[in-house]
């Protein structure tokens, strides 16, 4: 499993859009739309027959009608900027019952573009509903013929039941002028013509909008904005060392309208600092591998937990038997530091009035969104609970997500590390020399920020994670002085790493926008945690590619000469 920030995951469209204003909200009436849902569910379930064969005991219809606009810019120049439209349908059918249906973890349904006459929407729903049906039956016969076959470890049903929800709620106003993007972005860039180390730079701000329109056979119907945190700006630039070694920085802000971003000025300055930075780390020396005690700031630990813990803690991994299990029968069990606990909390719109990627009232599923204790001082209590019922677990929490073409599974949202015993952030750097000389280590380290991390869950893959630092410094055990290094990411395996974190600090930040890819495709989440002391972990260097850099420096030094 994988996340990373926005600016890996963003592709600029090539369609014109308009020059003033990026109207959001405009969207097909939810009437027509449910009207066109509601009568092709209707006669399916009355009429759909196949042979012997009855109606399907479940439909969903799933229909999410998206915006995106973005506009990128490099060295003050406008580069690209773009709008795309998309409509996408999705069709779930599921025979036989709650108990055995044709569902498996492989599952998908149907899924295709969808037209905006109410009339076309209906006939795309009838082809799509009477192939989902045919492909329920057979699946609902292949996975019975398969219990003669295959052993059952527990007895799961696989599907869980619901309540019911009705919901329609108003799309956020979210007009956006490009004049005030464009001078964000442009003025960001134009610094990077200061700094000639800088090989190429990014500054982009893409605007999403989508309303999320789901219609159940079971009575659930909900027409709700899918983002809540429309508005992305973020800054990249890339350099190389002297060596060779290419380097990278970046810095990002998440916004839910053109107010919250920040102005010229502030966005110019950080343009500033960020590639100021990679002229320092151009200069610091290479850190061989290492194994050592550090301190990860609040973005790292955010990061490191998303993926040691949070996708372990996925519900539909517990009953899947491919999957590392690696928590599914610890219920009750320490599995951290009982100075620590783990909530993943969709419900939660800010932090410290910072917005939250990770915010949603509904989940993909139609389930109402709740907060849930995922570890309660070291112990652990639950887990990220979809539809799939999981042992001890046979309700959904409402963590089932998904992209708009995929099946939902028990995602992350706003996963949050709340520490018990907090310390300030000097009293974990006075830890981590004690450390360091109680273990004859010559140095430890301290971990700054993230470029994003990965982590298998397969047991057939060695369940190690690694997660990349934006900045390493290196401290002297002796005297405390930091050094800032290059070229190592932090490697290890979940038990181990999460089990050797022997403080925290009182620092907790939000690490704000950051996507995640799993099965069901990739969702917005965000993560809030403090800084923590880890008493080992293994840094490891990073693959390179030292090309050699330019020949020429870049013709700003001459053409922009004082």
């Amino acid at each position: 499993m994988r996340i990373w920030l926005l600016a890996s995951l963003l592709a600029c469209r090539t369609a014109a859009a308009g020059e003033e204003a990026v109207p959001f909200g405009r969207h097909p009436e939810d009437d027509a739309i449910f009207g066109a849902m509601k009568a092709e569910m209707d006669r399916s379930l009355k009429s759909l027959r196949l042979d012997a064969f009855g109606p399907p005991y479940f439909l969903a219809y799933r229909l999410v009608n998206g915006e995106e606009v973005n506009i990128s810019a490099a060295y003050g120049a406008v580069t690209k900027r773009g709008q795309d439209k998309s409509r996408a349908l999705y069709v779930e059918a599921r025979y036989g019952d709650h108990s055995l249906d044709n569902t498996d973890l492989e599952y998908n349904g149907w899924h295709s573009d969808a037209a905006e006459d109410p009339a076309v929407l209906r006939q795309e729903l009838w082809n799509m509903t009477d192939s989902a049906y045919k492909a329920a039956v057979a699946g609902y016969l292949d996975k019975k013929a398969k219990k003669a076959t295959e052993l059952e470890v527990e007895k799961l049903t696989d599907f869980s039941m619901e309540t019911p929800v009705t919901a329609r709620r108003d799309q956020p106003s979210a007009n956006f002028r490009w004049s005030a993007m464009v001078d964000r972005i442009t003025a960001a860039s134009r610094e990077f013509r200061k700094f000639p180390f800088v090989n190429w730079s990014d500054a982009t701000v893409a605007i999403r909008s989508a309303r999320r329109y789901l219609l159940t056979s079971e009575g659930t119907r909900i027409a709700t904005p899918q983002e809540y945190v429309p508005v992305i700006l973020y800054i990249t630039v890339w350099g190389q060392a002297p060596d060779g070694m290419q380097l990278m920085n970046e810095t990002s802000w998440a916004a839910r309208t053109e107010a919250e971003l920040p102005d010229v000025e502030t966005v110019r300055k950080k343009a500033a600092a960020v590639a100021a930075e990679l002229g320092v780390l151009r200069g610091a020396p290479v850190q061989s591998a290492i194994s050592a005690p550090v301190i990860m700031d609040p973005e790292f630990t955010g990061v490191f937990f998303h993926e040691a813990l949070g996708h372990k803690l996925e519900g539909q991994r517990q009953r899947d038997p491919n999957e590392s299990q690696i928590f599914r029968d610890r219920v009750g069990t320490h599995v951290i530091p009982d100075f620590l606990s783990v909530v993943d909390d969709p419900t939660m719109k800010e932090f410290k009035g910072q917005p939250l990627h990770g915010h949603y009232e509904f989940d993909d599923e139609g389930v109402l969104a709740s907060r849930v204790v995922l570890v309660d001082r070291g112990v652990l209590k639950n887990f990220l609970n979809s539809r799939w019922p999981i042992k001890g677990f046979a309700r959904s929490n409402g963590h089932g997500r998904s992209e708009k073409l995929s099946h939902p599974t028990g995602r992350m949202s706003n996963l949050m590390v709340l520490a018990h015993q907090p310390v300030p952030f000097e009293e974990l750097k006075r830890r981590l020399l004690v450390l360091c000389r109680a273990e004859n280590k010559p140095y430890g380290f301290i971990l700054r920020g993230s470029h994003g991390g990965e982590n298998p869950t397969n047991r057939r893959s060695a369940q190690t994670l690694e997660v990349q630092p934006r900045l390493v410094y290196r401290v002297d055990a002796k005297t405390g002085e930091e050094t800032l290094v290059r070229g190592v990411k932090m490697v290890g395996t979940p038990l181990v790493v999460l089990n050797r974190i022997v403080a925290a600090g009182d620092d907790p930040a939000l690490a704000n926008p950051y996507f995640c890819g799993a099965e069901s495709g990739s969702v917005p989440v965000n993560q809030i945690a403090p800084s923590v002391l880890v008493s080992e972990v293994e840094l490891q260097r990073l693959p390179e590619d030292r090309s050699r850099p330019p020949i020429l420096p870049i013709p700003f030094t001459e053409t922009e000469k004082p």
